[in-house]
């Protein structure tokens, strides 16, 4: 055996003696740490008292309402009472709404209205207009009136109330000589004895002259009412700032 070999053994023999003394040393600390911490004495802590438990509550019949409410042999124990809603009834028709004629600014201004079945008037913001069903005038300017009725507000133009018969009424105007040549016309033949109809005769003093567009003037000394019809024509009376103006217009 040569001599590193020797000292190569006593190196190994020197480090297990070096780890067997490490390891009984870690032993014996752990064991007097165990011994310290099982003799150490145990710390009493204070024990609390339990919460108070609430008293029960009374019995409220209010409680047991929904158990009642939903009875399935009893339907009438229910308290609630079911209101029926009617529905609020239709609002009326909106009437006929008035004819207009024109309008004088002449310090307080006014309009000229003439509501169905009633002559022609002059009314101001605030008055009532119309038959039954009356409207309320609001306001109004040169394009356009304001109408209350029944609370709902109507807003027209002008031009949209104006009567139907207004141009037939201004071009009956400028023809009275027209107006009266049936009724010469007439007398001329009367005077001729020529045979004639009752019927033809009684047309000419009351039918004047056509104008075209299915439109007939009046003759003078007309005193039939307004809507008279006579041979499939009605007379039309309207009135304006100007006068009264008369014609008669085909049925259709």
């Amino acid at each position: 055996m040569n001599r590193r070999a020797v000292l190569l053994t006593f190196a190994l023999l020197a480090l297990a003696g070096f780890c067997a003394w490490r390891l009984r040393e870690n032993w014996r600390e752990e064991k007097s740490h165990e011994r310290e911490v099982l003799s150490r004495a145990v710390e009493r802590k204070k024990l609390l008292p339990p919460a108070p438990i609430d008293p029960p509550q009374p019995v409220v019949a209010a409680q047991y309402s929904d158990v009642a409410q939903h009875t399935l042999f009893s339907k009438d124990r229910n308290p609630t009472e079911i209101v029926e809603v009617k529905p609020p009834p239709p609002k009326p028709p909106l009437p006929p709404l008035p004819s207009y004629y024109g309008q004088a600014r002449l310090g307080d201004p006014v309009i000229f209205l003439s509501a169905a079945g009633e002559p022609q008037k002059t009314y101001r913001a605030g008055d009532k207009v119309g038959g039954k069903d009356k409207f309320v005038i609001v306001g109004f300017d040169e394009e356009k009136i304001t109408l209350n009725f029944n609370d709902e507000t109507v807003e027209k133009k002008l031009d949209e109330l104006r009567p139907k018969e207004a141009p037939a009424a201004k071009a009956a105007g400028p023809r009275p000589a027209q107006a009266q040549q049936p009724a010469s016309s007439s007398a001329s033949l009367s005077s001729n004895s020529l045979s004639l109809e009752p019927g033809a005769e009684k047309k000419d003093e009351i039918i004047g002259a056509p104008y075209g567009g299915g439109f007939f003037a009046c003759v003078a000394g007309d005193n039939s009412p307004d809507g008279t019809v006579k041979d499939g024509k009605r007379k039309v009376i309207s009135h304006t700032l100007f006068g009264q103006n008369c014609h008669w217009e085909t049925i259709r």
